[in-house]
């Protein structure tokens, strides 16, 4: 079995978008994740926050925090994923602290607006 990494990934949803899609996205996510081997250790739900500027015409949006454990390969394919779903409009995902390296890392980012 390959070495799993911590790693925290924050998506941010659109502030329009229905509940039920909501959750779909977030069980898609979920559902790579755990596919091959991975270990979802938290999900936060923050709400709706105000964005501290614009992103794609909208003013508000949804956070979720993962806190999770699994491939690098997995990663790619869980951002992969966010990066061409239209409900979500930034993510972010980092090593998580005590993972092997010193210091969090930038393991993959959203698409630029």
């Amino acid at each position: 079995m390959a070495k799993l990494n911590s790693y925290e990934l924050v998506v941010l949803l659109r502030s329009d978008v229905e509940e039920d899609d909501r959750k779909a996205v977030l069980e898609r996510a979920k559902e790579i994740i755990t596919k091959d081997d991975g270990v979802i250790t938290k999900v936060d739900e923050w709400g709706k926050k105000r964005l501290a500027y614009e992103i794609k015409h909208q003013g508000e949006a949804f956070y979720y925090v993962f806190q999770f454990r699994a491939k690098p390969e997995t990663l790619a394919e869980v951002t992969r994923v966010l990066g061409i779903t239209d409900t979500v409009l930034r993510f972010m995902a980092v090593r998580a602290p005590g993972s092997g390296g010193a210091q969090p890392t930038l393991a993959a980012t959203e698409e630029s607006t």
